[in-house]
C-alpha cells in the first residue's frame, strides 16, 4: 500500500518547528484502487507555541501564509514521488485560513511555485467551521472554487453542522469516523444526503471486511483502511 514520507527541508521552512509530512492513500473498499491521498503532518496551525523564543516570529504568521506553505510543500512532494499520482489530495485547513480574504490568492501562487493545478488539491475544513456565518462560509469556499480548488469538510470529530443543499453543492467530499457510523443516527444521515449530493465520502477507522457494508450508505472509500489479522 502506498505510503510516502518525508521530512520537507529541500526548501527552507517558514514555519518554525515544522515536522515530518506524509501522503497517505485514499482506498475504494470495493475495487481496491488508489484513488486520492490526504496529506498529513505533525503540527496544525492551532497546535503552535504561542510561548518561548520563537513565539513572536509564530505568531506573526498569518493563516493564509500557513496553509499556503502547505500547499507548496505537498505539491513538491508529490511531484518528487513517482508512486503518488493519486489526486486530489486533501490538506486540512484551519478556520482561520478558510476566511482570510488572501487565502485563494495565496494557495493559488503556491499551487504554482510547488507545479501542482489547483483542482489536484482539496482544502478540507473542520465541521465545526461551517456553523460560522453562513454567507461568510459560502463567500470564503466560492473564493477558493474560483481559483481552481476543490473543498472538502473533516466531521471525523464532529458532524453537528447541517449541510444543506446549496453547501452540499460546492463541496467535494467529507471525512468521517467508520466507527461511529452505526452509532449515531444524525451522522449517518449526513452521510446518506452528501453521497447522494455526489459527494465523496471517506472513512477514518474503516476494515476492508466491512467495506460492503459501508458502500451500502454511501461510503465507498477509506484512507490506509486496516486489514483484520
Amino acid at each position: 500500500m502506498q505510503q510516502v514520507r518525508t521530512r520537507t527541508s529541500a526548501q527552507p521552512s517558514i514555519i518554525p518547528g515544522e515536522g515530518e509530512l506524509r501522503l497517505s492513500p485514499v482506498i475504494h473498499l470495493i475495487t481496491g484502487d488508489i484513488v486520492n491521498q490526504v496529506a498529513e503532518t505533525q503540527f496544525a496551525f492551532d497546535d503552535r507555541v504561542s510561548f518561548g523564543a520563537g513565539s513572536l516570529f509564530v505568531n506573526r504568521i498569518s493563516p493564509a501564509l500557513w496553509l499556503a506553505h502547505q500547499v507548496e510543500s505537498v505539491a513538491r512532494l508529490a511531484n518528487e514521488t513517482p508512486q503518488a499520482t493519486a489526486r486530489p489530495i486533501l490538506i486540512e485547513a484551519p478556520i482561520a485560513a478558510l476566511m482570510h480574504p488572501d487565502t485563494p490568492i495565496a494557495c493559488e501562487a503556491a499551487a504554482a511555485r510547488g507545479r501542482i493545478c489547483p483542482q489536484e488539491i482539496c482544502i478540507e475544513v473542520g465541521d465545526a467551521t461551517l456553523s460560522q456565518s453562513k454567507s461568510d462560509i459560502l463567500k470564503s469556499i466560492e473564493a477558493l472554487r474560483r481559483r481552481g480548488f476543490r473543498v472538502g469538510v473533516n466531521a471525523t470529530r464532529s458532524w453537528c453542522t447541517p449541510l444543506d443543499t446549496h453547501l452540499r453543492l460546492l463541496l467535494d467530499s467529507v471525512r468521517i469516523d467508520a466507527l461511529k457510523v452505526w452509532s449515531e443516527a444524525d451522522l449517518l444521515n449526513r452521510i446518506e444526503a452528501a453521497s447522494a449530493c455526489g459527494m465523496a465520502v471517506i472513512a477514518e477507522n474503516a476494515r476492508y471486511r466491512d467495506g460492503e457494508k459501508l458502500a451500502s450508505v454511501g461510503i465507498e472509500l477509506a484512507r490506509a483502511p486496516r486489514v483484520d489479522g
